[in-house]
């Protein structure tokens, strides 16, 4: 799913475009423990005046779930965290996880 709907933009090896899109390897939410539930926030519902659309609509709470999954172990980041469907649910349900 990231390779589809992510590396267009953050680019396969998750460095992203300077300036245009933000890096997911090595920096940011994507390795910050404390920002987990901030990142499952942008993925579903994208991020106001910028180009991250939302992709709650588009995938499914699996797929969603593989994307963090995928963006905070990928590259090194190595969060060895895991999300789960129920985790997107919750934000969807604007739930506190």
């Amino acid at each position: 799913t990231y390779l589809s709907r992510c590396a267009m933009c953050h680019q396969p090896d998750g460095k992203g475009i300077d300036g245009v899109f933000p890096a997911l390897a090595g920096e940011g939410i994507s390795i910050d423990s404390s920002k987990r539930l901030e990142h499952i926030e942008i993925v579903v519902h994208g991020r106001k005046g910028t180009a991250m659309q939302a992709f709650g609509e588009q995938l499914t709470l699996q797929e969603l779930a593989a994307v963090v999954t995928y963006e905070r172990n990928a590259w090194g980041n190595d969060t060895k965290e895991t999300v789960q469907a129920a985790d997107v649910q919750a934000v969807k349900n604007a739930q506190d996880l």
